[in-house]
């Protein structure tokens, strides 16, 4: 299911998230849900949760805040995503 999501710079790169060692993420932003004016007013309630996706994927996944953690540029495949993986480097 897509998540709705309000974008945040501080999340530009990529991601590593406990428990899924050895995957990069991208996170998009902070998790918005509607509330019950939502239709009247079009605002929206920040959760605390980041939405992101693995690096080659689309599928959304929601994650608390403390669960991820930065990566450099050269930790991670820009194609598989894999963290381990040498073949796509830095390459954007």
């Amino acid at each position: 299911m897509k998540r709705q999501y309000e974008y945040d710079s501080q999340f530009d790169g990529a991601f590593t998230i406990d428990g899924y060692e050895g995957i990069a993420w991208y996170i998009w932003g902070w998790e918005i849900e509607p509330d019950h004016d939502t239709e009247w007013s079009g605002l929206y309630n920040h959760t605390g949760n980041v939405v992101a996706t693995m690096v080659g994927d689309d599928r959304h996944f929601v994650f608390d805040i403390g669960e991820i953690h930065k990566l450099d540029e050269s930790e991670y495949c820009h194609s598989c995503g894999q963290t381990g993986c040498k073949h796509n480097i830095g390459e954007n």
